[in-house]
């Protein structure tokens, strides 16, 4: 059993969650219940595939996770790497956002690693309750996929 100790040190080294103090991050453990969970997997494991239904956000506690996408080139079918994510990194934020929403990418572990998995309809939930805190963790995740967007974009005019 996994205690919730755990779950709240691996959300405090987290990008997203870094901006909430121990007792508001407390208080949306508590009320998220049972909707919280630690997951292990292997190097080589995938956590979510490309065009599923995205339920869950992460966070990585320890491990590595490399997000990719897929898509079509005609006749032949191409993957692109987004992102490697090491510890206190958030990954599956469509869930935070969305109702029903498919994975836009694929993660799949690079070595071992740990991840708090939180049910995307009771994380969304806590942070309606508190509005205070779920401003300032939607203003972050607005802050951290500009960020993302920014580097795509970048990346895409160096190979112009």
């Amino acid at each position: 059993m996994v205690e919730k100790s755990e779950y709240a040190a691996g959300l405090k080294a987290c990008e997203l969650f870094a901006v909430l103090s121990d007792g508001e991050l407390d208080d949306l453990l508590t009320t998220m219940g049972t909707c919280c969970r630690m997951e292990e997997y292997e190097a080589g494991d995938t956590v979510f595939n490309q065009g599923e239904l995205a339920t869950r956000a992460y966070v990585v506690v320890d491990g590595q996770i490399l997000i990719s996408r897929s898509f079509s080139l005609g006749d032949r079918m191409a993957t692109k790497t987004i992102a490697l994510l090491g510890k206190g990194r958030a990954m599956g934020w469509s869930a935070l956002v969305y109702e029903d929403h498919y994975a836009s990418a694929s993660a799949l572990c690079q070595k071992p690693t740990r991840l708090v998995a939180l049910e995307g309809h009771a994380l969304r939930q806590a942070l309606e309750q508190d509005h205070s805190v779920g401003f300032r963790v939607m203003r972050r995740l607005a802050t951290m996929l500009g960020d993302r967007l920014q580097s795509a974009y970048s990346a895409i005019e160096t190979h112009l």
